[in-house]
Parts: C-alpha cells; structure tokens; sequence
C-alpha cells in the first residue's frame, strides 16, 4: 500500500448539507405538533425530498484517490478511473482528468480555487514545496474527509500517480491501457429514491 484512500469534499457542502437536515427535522416534529400525523403525512416526503436532494446533491458528490485509482463521484453518475489510463489533470474551472483514450472526467464536488491562478499539468511532473506537502499528507495512514479545491484535489492525484509509479507498480501497464478503461455507472439508487420522495411528495400534497 502507498498510501491512504483520500476523499475530498467542500467544507460548503458539508455544512449545508448538515444545516438542511437539522431544519428538516425541526419541521417533522413542528408538522406533528401542530396538524398532528396527518400533516406529517402531508408534508414530510416534502421535506424528506428536500433532504435527500441536497444530499445528493452537495455531501455524496466527492472525489477518491486511493491505489487503485481515482474515483469521481457526481450527482448522476459514478466514475473511476484506473491509474494506468490517467494522462493529465486539469483544474482550470473544475477537477477534470483526461485519460489516454481522450476521455475527460469532471468533478461536481471539487471546484476551482478562488483567486488561484487556472493551471493545467501532467500529474507525473508534480514538484516541489507542494509536492512534499502532498507526500506528507500521504503518510498519514488514516482515510481523510478534506475540503478542498480542483488545485489540491489534483496536487494529491500528481503525488500518488508519482509514488505509485517509483514504486515499479505502474511498470508496463502502460502497454494494457487498451484492456484497462475507466468505468462509469449511474447512481440507479439514489436516483431511485429522489424518485419515490417527489412521487410521494405530490400524492401528500394533492390528496392531504
């Protein structure tokens, strides 16, 4: 193992996401308070919509860097990215790497630094003062939840493709990047449940 398995998401999302949810369930116990259990049957797959939403919309969206690749997590769809195929990553507007096969993958959850310069780089010739931050950031043996911008995102992707690659792990598979493509999946389960909340959420409204 080279290192360990960093997850990235903003602070903002975090937040919001915990601030919507604590609203939410004021609102549950004031529906209950106030029109007793038929409200709550009215009115609480609206407001459980509208948690689950922002859920999916701000705290499942992240991004992993692990051993095995990267992993980008969107509000619709899931990628991951095996590290044999990542050729460059950019950081302009968004996280978004590109692989050999000319595929571009963004990140809903990580975005630009504000006020930082827009740079693009090939993450194998990440360097210098920031690169040992990134190597010390490596050595911590415990999984992290980071907020953090497309720069950091793709500082720390530079320092594990380098590692990964001195250490002789990528050796010839460069030649296999035909075989080894990146897999993208839809995330039927959350979409399924945002699915049954709003249905649930116009039958209380309509017939409550």
């Amino acid at each position: 193992m080279i290192g360990p398995t960093l997850t990235f998401r903003t602070l903002f999302a975090r937040v919001l996401t915990i601030v919507i949810a604590v609203v939410a369930a004021c609102a549950v116990v004031f529906f209950v308070l106030d029109g007793g259990w038929r409200e709550l049957a009215r009115s609480g797959p609206v407001t459980l919509f509208v948690v689950a939403a922002v859920w999916a919309l701000f705290w499942n969206p992240l991004v992993e860097v692990s051993d095995g690749g990267v992993t980008i997590v969107n509000v619709l769809r899931t990628v991951h990215i095996p590290w044999p195929t990542v050729a460059s990553v950019d950081s302009q507007w968004a996280l978004r790497v590109r692989t050999h096969d000319g595929g571009n993958y963004s990140s809903w959850a990580v975005p630009a630094s504000s006020g930082m310069a827009a740079r693009t780089r090939r993450p194998e010739r990440a360097g210098g003062r920031d690169d040992a931050a990134a190597r010390g950031a490596a050595d911590d043996s415990r999984t992290r939840i980071s907020g953090a911008s497309a720069d950091a995102v793709a500082l720390a992707i530079g320092q594990r493709l380098t590692a990964l690659t001195e250490a002789g792990h990528l050796t010839g598979s460069r030649s296999t990047v035909g075989e080894v493509r990146p897999t993208v999946t839809w995330n039927g389960q959350i979409l399924a449940v945002l699915g049954v909340l709003a249905a649930l959420g116009v039958l209380g409204l309509t017939f409550g």
